[in-house]
């Protein structure tokens, strides 16, 4: 190569670089998507655009929360997983997204390994709800109507596949008791089947169900976490009832698609860390029955959360009897 055109070479490169600088410095120069894989109204939407608000604050720049609910997260996982890698499509990824789906799917349409890891946002127990009609009160309750009326009992969840689901049949197998699961898009669709009685059980969020248990149109029976929420202090675990060791919380999280540049995602960073340590984003997650420890900031700690979490999952979901699809 001639002198010459290495010199045209070095300054072509030095004038890639300079551009790619500058449109990293600039970031966000328009609207950030966080991309939902549940409709709104749940317990992952509240959070997603109560975090959309404080980043809009936090870097001068709208986060626009999109729904785009269906298939226990495949739909939106996919969806950012092919976007432009550019800082402007964001995934607000939840353990499905992340883990249960390896195990979910014959056939993944995306990498769950294709992300670049932000930070884990909200940890999120479950509490197990019963419609109204139903004459019990706890767990027990529950297992003594399902061996009572075999097959008459169903329950819903926001998707196959998911903790809401995973719960339910991990619950159903180590009591011996078998109900009918039937998959909705979310909380939106799921509640009102729930209260209308089209579904007598459902294991729902605390944040889109606790005004409903308040108001007294549905009945908590337990939690799924290992220990009380603090937000229904009142409400056994299903450990607590005679199943040991029994733990079902799902999390919440932010990622990027692959090789967004490093200068992003920290600048991303930085800023979410900000609003998840104040004393104003745990109170909120709190009212909502969500809760988010100060050691699990950050990407190091959400890599380890994945890494803990996949064994776990693939033996709940082998345990379950769920089969890939």
């Amino acid at each position: 190569m001639s002198l010459f055109r290495r010199i045209c070479c070095g300054f072509t490169l030095l004038a890639l670089g300079t551009t790619a600088l500058a449109q990293t410095s600039s970031w966000p120069a328009r609207p950030v998507r966080l991309v939902v894989p549940f409709p709104a109204g749940g317990g992952v939407d509240i959070v997603s655009r109560y975090l959309g608000e404080k980043l809009s604050a936090e870097l001068n720049q709208s986060f626009v929360v999109e729904n785009r609910p269906g298939a226990a997260t495949l739909i939106a996982s996919e969806a950012v997983s092919n976007a432009t890698p550019d800082g402007y499509t964001l995934l607000v990824a939840t353990t499905s997204s992340l883990v249960s789906n390896r195990f979910q799917y014959k056939k993944l349409r995306y990498d769950p390994d294709a992300f670049e890891l932000v930070s884990l946002v909200s940890y999120q127990p479950l509490v197990l709800l019963a419609n109204q009609t139903l004459p019990l009160k706890n767990v027990k309750g529950l297992i003594g109507q399902a061996k009572q009326h075999p097959d008459a009992l169903s329950y819903g969840s926001f998707g196959t596949g998911t903790f809401s689901h995973l719960a339910v049949e991990l619950l159903d197998t180590r009591a011996g008791i078998k109900m009918t699961h039937v998959p909705y898009k979310g909380a939106a669709e799921a509640l009102p089947a729930l209260i209308g009685n089209q579904v007598q059980i459902y294991a729902d969020t605390i944040s889109s169900s606790i005004s409903y248990i308040r108001n007294g149109n549905l009945k908590p029976l337990a939690v799924t976490s290992a220990a009380r929420t603090a937000a229904l202090p009142d409400v056994p675990t299903i450990a607590e009832q005679g199943f040991p060791g029994f733990d079902m919380s799902s999390w919440a999280s932010i990622v990027a698609p692959k090789n967004t540049p490093k200068d992003i995602v920290g600048k991303l960073q930085a800023a979410l860390t900000k609003v998840l340590k104040s004393k104003e984003y745990r109170e909120r997650l709190s009212e909502v029955g969500q809760e988010l420890p100060p050691e699990k900031i950050g990407p190091a700690a959400f890599a380890e959360q994945i890494k803990s979490d996949i064994p776990k999952l693939r033996d709940v979901m082998k345990e379950a009897g769920v089969e890939p699809i």
